[in-house]
């Protein structure tokens, strides 16, 4: 099945107003992820780390989210450590509000 039908059917599916249940939107993203041949360079990951972060920050599983940018940061030590160091400064950030 490729993107294209996936998008026609989840319009069949849902009224204009109603939202895309995060099932279906987590499913939409893995079909994204997956379709992508090539790996992550560094500078893709350095791009999306934020974002990366900020999606575990909110308590949602960031792996199952972006697969691909947590398998680069289980193979590639130097943007291990950005992440590791942003995520630190998130999190001290957070603790000192409250």
């Amino acid at each position: 099945m490729n993107i294209r039908n996936l998008i026609q059917r989840a319009r069949r599916r849902l009224t204009p107003r109603e939202e895309l249940p995060n099932e279906a939107v987590l499913g939409f993203l893995r079909v994204l992820e997956n379709a992508r041949k090539e790996e992550l360079t560094c500078e893709e990951i350095y791009s999306k780390l934020d974002e990366y972060v900020e999606c575990e920050m909110d308590c949602k599983d960031a792996a199952r989210v972006m697969p691909l940018i947590r398998e680069h940061l289980d193979i590639c030590h130097e943007c291990c450590e950005e992440y590791e160091a942003l995520l630190d400064v998130l999190e001290h950030t957070e603790r000192d509000r409250n």
